[in-house]
């Protein structure tokens, strides 16, 4: 097996994936990014809390700038933000409509 053909594969398919999320809900690919990079801080964090490795106090300190700049970014690109907290899956959810709590995954999925 050839994993060199198959990382290459993956990697196209990202670069087309996010190309295409980036264009609906009209982000440039290096906004894209630094939601991309926020949301993977605000992911290591929650991980390590769920894993007993961060305090409650220390969690909530960690986390709030992070949402801040995320929420900030959010206003001025005049989209809807959903923050899934379950470090199991996609920290930050995008759309150009409400996301509903209950259905956050109609929303665009920023990994």
């Amino acid at each position: 097996m050839n994993y060199s053909k198959i990382l290459k594969k993956e990697r196209e398919w990202y670069n087309i994936q996010r190309q295409e999320t980036c264009e609906e809900i009209g982000i440039s690919v290096n906004r894209y990014n630094a939601y991309r990079r926020k949301g993977k801080a605000l992911h290591r964090i929650m991980e390590s809390y769920c894993n007993g490795l961060v305090r409650q106090a220390d969690y909530d300190i960690a986390i709030l700038p992070l949402q801040q700049e995320i929420e900030g970014m959010v206003r001025q690109d005049e989209l809807h933000l959903y923050i899934q907290t379950d470090p199991r899956g996609a920290t930050v959810y995008l759309d150009t409509k409400e996301i509903p709590d209950n259905n956050y995954t109609q929303a665009k999925c920023i990994y």
